[in-house]
């Protein structure tokens, strides 16, 4: 038998790693370890000291996505701002994460939260363990590129008594509930604050910010949405070692995502987080939101519920509804089109679907026996086509493609414009 058939390099051959981190947790023997590759940090077994279990494999959750985990409880919404002003002033939205973290922390309700402590993408972003009394003003802000939750997942499982909160993504999320899964364990005593994510990035949306000028000093710190850049929803702030910093517009970062985002992105279906407790992303509804920033509020669990009445008090809060929040998100569009993938990925792998089980909030858009066509098939090539162009750092070329694709819109817009006067 192939000595990689069970383990985690099958994930990597495939495309499908997140650099989540949950395989290296869970190891028994320790005998991997995550180097940067393409542009994002991939695992790396060493075979001498691998055992063959198996473990980092069945825990991942790039290679295969269950909803088994998920709720059947129906959610309840809000709209919600922090009250504190410092904290909602460096937040990316609402600030609701970091209220409700500074909260449980400092009344003893959790022992330790994990959350990324910095803006340096240098190295790998990982989540660190944040205990009362510390600033969590660094913990703040998206930062839109794989995190690793090795550290987390590793105190989780040999911590058991700890109050833990836990806040990832939901590949993330999913990963931790695999670990748990094959640990026998139960969730007991973890909060999972779960992230709306619309496609993670590679390192090469860094490097590409990076070279898009010559800068004077070398990058310190990224913020990917800063609201010190023009109010919510924020733009780029760069900020550099001789104490300068500039802003830039959001658009430069909208422009390469389809170019530096995650292949694994692709077939996500799991935008809103469902295996959360509580989920959390932008208020984009246009209903009480504010030009400070807000947030969408989805509670999932009974644990979550809890969570949320101990530090509701902390915000300002708006009934809303959970359509409102799926329209919003632009979800019934993105999950048709990474379900048409998903479709495409099965019949190149006899079958073996990436997501299935998909849970009654996020709507089945197909069945399983539904078959990719051409259309679909083609759509996929190009979309993979154009992570090549950023994991080959081709920035060059990618500025080319959006400098074509903007004139042939404004062409459009001119033939439209002149077709109406001649009618009129």
């Amino acid at each position: 038998m192939d000595k990689k058939t069970q383990n985690i390099d099958r994930t990597t051959e495939d495309g499908l790693c997140t650099s989540c981190g949950v395989c290296a947790a869970v190891c028994p023997v320790s005998c991997i370890r995550f180097e940067r590759q393409e542009e994002t940090y991939l695992p790396v077994i060493d075979y001498d000291k691998c055992i063959r279990c198996g473990k980092c494999l069945r825990v991942c959750p790039g290679y295969s996505y269950t909803y088994s985990a998920v709720t059947e409880r129906k959610p309840v919404c809000f709209s919600v701002q922090a009250k504190e002003k410092k904290l909602l002033k460096h937040a990316s939205s609402g600030g609701l994460v970091t209220a409700m973290v500074q909260k449980l922390l400092r009344d003893g309700q959790y022992h330790t939260a994990f959350l990324v402590r910095d803006y340096d993408y240098e190295n790998q972003l990982e989540t660190q363990s944040v205990r009362d009394g510390e600033i969590l003003q660094r913990t703040q802000q998206s930062r839109y590129l794989p995190v690793s939750q090795e550290k987390a997942v590793r105190f989780i499982l040999g911590n058991p008594d700890e109050k833990v909160i836990f806040v990832g993504t939901g590949c993330a999320v999913h990963g931790l509930c695999n670990a748990l899964k094959e640990a026998g364990r139960s969730r007991e005593n973890i909060l999972v604050l779960g992230l709306f994510c619309d496609q993670t990035m590679t390192y090469s949306i860094y490097e590409y910010l990076k070279r898009l000028k010559r800068w004077n000093s070398p990058v310190k710190a990224l913020h990917f949405r800063d609201k010190r850049a023009g109010g919510w929803p924020g733009n780029i702030r760069m900020e550099f070692q001789n104490g300068t910093h500039v802003h830039l517009p959001a658009n430069e970062r909208m422009m390469v995502k389809e170019f530096c985002r995650q292949k694994r992105c692709l077939y996500c279906m799991d935008k809103l987080n469902a295996a959360a407790d509580l989920s959390v992303g932008d208020n984009y509804t246009k209903k009480d939101d504010s030009a400070e920033g807000s947030s969408s509020l989805i509670i999932r669990t009974a644990s979550g519920q809890r969570a949320w009445e101990y530090c509701q008090e902390e915000f300002f809060v708006s009934q809303a509804q959970y359509l409102d929040i799926a329209d919003s998100q632009h979800l019934e569009k993105k999950l048709e089109n990474q379900w048409r993938n998903n479709l495409v990925f099965a019949q190149a792998q006899n079958g073996r679907q990436v997501e299935y089980g998909v849970p009654c909030d996020l709507l089945p858009y197909g069945a399983a026996a539904d078959k990719a066509g051409n259309r679909d098939k083609a759509r996929l090539k190009k979309q993979l086509r154009k992570l090549r162009l950023g994991e080959n750092r081709s920035y060059g070329r990618i500025r080319w493609y959006h400098t074509v694709k903007r004139a042939r819109m404004d062409l459009g817009r001119l033939l439209i414009v002149l077709h109406l006067r001649k009618k009129s």
